[in-house]
């Protein structure tokens, strides 16, 4: 009888634990729900027409060619990537921690707050992003890197001098070199351009509103960067 009753227990256990497994397994699994224009999945030696309804493995790398978009939903949308145009970007999983590797380009992550043991990261080829339940957008373009930090913290990391800070205002980050300077919304205010967080490229994505800035208003932007990297 003892033995009996130690077995239903013993079993128990197990079921509760390949429970645990699973929902941890849902929660890093990664799935295309929407593409539009070139995107493809680099697996190994093979390259895959991406569509929607695909699941993403561990170490896939995205790529998107000129005016193509892809978002990824992780889990119940515990997490929401929009990946934009032009860009390399590459998945990865170890034990607890998803891992990104944003090579070109730029995303928009949507990460809802992650379990206690859960981490993530995005690394870009200058910064590195620490992410616990926020909402923000990377873009590299040449040898800078643009991080706005849209909601919630995110600690962000210069690789090149190792300086990390966790933001405690609303500013976007641009990183080169081992330099990291900030632009605040006066800076763009007092150019007669609005600051806002509307930094898709699609109409109604998940993570958030289109991007309508002219390419006019971003020379403008692109000066005020050039100018801080360049201040004393």
């Amino acid at each position: 009888m003892k033995s009996r009753w130690i077995a239903a227990i013993v079993i128990c256990i197990s079921i509760l634990f390949l429970n645990c497994r699973k929902e941890q397994s849902d929660r890093t699994k990664g799935v295309i729900t929407f593409v539009n224009g070139d995107v493809f999945i680099q697996r190994g030696d093979q390259k895959i027409k991406a569509s929607v309804s695909q699941e993403i493995l561990n170490g896939d790398l995205l790529t998107t060619g000129p005016k193509s978009v892809a978002t990824i939903v992780f889990g119940e949308n515990s997490s929401i990537i929009e990946i934009q145009s032009d860009s390399r970007f590459r998945l990865q999983q170890e034990s607890n921690e998803r891992i990104f590797f944003q090579e070109r380009g730029s995303s928009w992550v949507l990460a809802n707050k992650l379990l206690k043991d859960e981490k993530m990261t995005l690394h870009t080829p200058t910064t590195t992003a620490g992410v616990r339940g926020t909402k923000f957008y990377t873009a590299v373009h040449g040898d800078m890197t643009f991080t706005c930090h849209c909601e919630g913290q995110i600690e962000l990391e210069n690789t090149a001098n190792h300086s990390k800070k966790v933001n405690n205002s609303d500013y976007l980050a641009v990183v080169k070199g081992d330099k990291t300077v900030y632009i605040i919304p006066s800076d763009l205010q007092k150019e007669n351009i609005g600051y806002s967080h509307n930094h898709s490229e699609i109409q109604n994505s998940p993570v958030g509103n289109q991007n309508k800035m002219t390419p006019e208003q971003l020379q403008i932007m692109f000066k005020i960067v050039q100018k801080k990297l360049t201040a004393p």
